[in-house]
């Protein structure tokens, strides 16, 4: 899109834009075409004590020396086959909410600044596809501005691979969905494709700043089906550091419940992602590897578990972090009453 000279007075470059938006339904090459020079045409005719004509009837005569269509009115109401409905579906709405926008000169300039901002959109929904791949196929980690999907330089890669297509198909080179005189199914399909895009990143889970520790208690609950984890409320417990009566940090604490049954973290728990990703590592009873026995060591791995990893060069030393408090408050049993 040509940009409005910078020495064009205020007036021009509005009139311009109502123009411009009234050539909605023509393509980005064709309203070039219409607009170009108008600018220094208007400025000149103002300077001459001329005055601006109206932008819609502007509009019109524009489209009539370039022997164009005139826009698109709304089509009358009649009965039409469900077929038909839902080929015509699109141009009805695309004609309504035109005429919606040009009813109002608030609207049409909001809807210039919108529509100027598209290439942006196209990038946004290339990082939400190639996010929720990375979410779907990966360990679970939070989402980043950059996709990793656990192999280096691979989420950046195709990251910028979907947003060149994007880019084409927001342009109307490559999806046959893009322009108006496309086929419904193609339309619909990349309508559906857009609105996935605008509703899937309400399902990642995004980083969040961490406060500063305070001393809280909850409900843990631990599921004995399927592979043992350990939760408070919503959110996984991936460790826990056991502090004695005294509120000093204790090490080898091991947990059991009312059953004898062993409370364990699940083997694949981790923390972090990429370079940062940390898993944590059992205690042993010989072989048997146990995940009840707290805190757990952790070490630095870009994915899998902390048992059987294929390549030990790749992967950090084992350690204990230090606790996420010092010390903690000293407990007592409550007084026994004396008889």
């Amino acid at each position: 899109m040509n940009a409005p000279s910078t020495d064009l007075r205020p007036e021009v470059t509005e009139f311009i834009a109502s123009v411009r938006a009234r050539l909605a339904d023509l393509t980005e090459e064709e309203r070039d075409e219409l607009l170009e020079g108008l600018g220094a045409d208007l400025s000149e005719e103002l300077a001459e004590g001329g005055t601006l004509p109206d932008p819609a009837a502007y509009a019109d005569e524009l489209r009539a020396a370039a022997g164009l269509p005139a826009a698109k009115r709304l089509r009358l109401r009649r009965s039409r086959t469900l077929k038909q409905l839902c080929v015509e579906a699109p141009d009805d709405l695309r004609d309504r909410w035109f005429a919606l926008v040009r009813s109002d000169d608030r609207a049409l300039k909001a809807w210039t600044l919108v529509e100027g901002m598209r290439p942006a959109w196209w990038v946004l929904r290339a990082w939400v596809a190639v996010t929720w791949l990375d979410v779907a196929v990966g360990s679970w980690e939070q989402v980043t501005v950059l996709p990793t999907l656990a192999v280096p330089l691979l989420g950046p890669a195709l990251f910028a691979a979907a947003s060149i297509v994007s880019v084409l198909i927001g342009q109307g080179k490559l999806w046959p969905g893009s322009g108006p005189d496309r086929t419904a199914g193609a339309r619909w399909l990349l309508a559906g494709l857009n609105l996935l895009a605008v509703v899937v990143p309400f399902t990642f889970v995004y980083p969040t700043t961490q406060p500063s520790y305070v001393v809280t208690y909850g409900h843990a609950v631990a599921v004995d089906h399927g592979p043992p984890v350990l939760r408070r409320g919503p959110d996984v417990v991936r460790n826990i550091y056991a502090f004695d009566a005294d509120g000093k940090p204790l090490q080898g604490v091991q947990l059991f419940d009312q059953q004898g049954r062993p409370i364990a973290v699940a083997a694949e728990s981790s923390m972090g992602e990429g370079a940062e990703r940390q898993v944590t590592c059992p205690w042993f009873n010989g072989t048997t590897a146990l995940f009840n026995v707290f805190p757990l060591p952790q070490r630095t791995q870009r994915h899998g578990t902390c048992l059987g990893h294929p390549d030990p060069a790749k992967v950090g030393p084992q350690g204990f972090h230090e606790p996420p408090l010092a010390s903690v408050p000293p407990a007592t049993l409550p007084a026994v009453p004396q008889g």
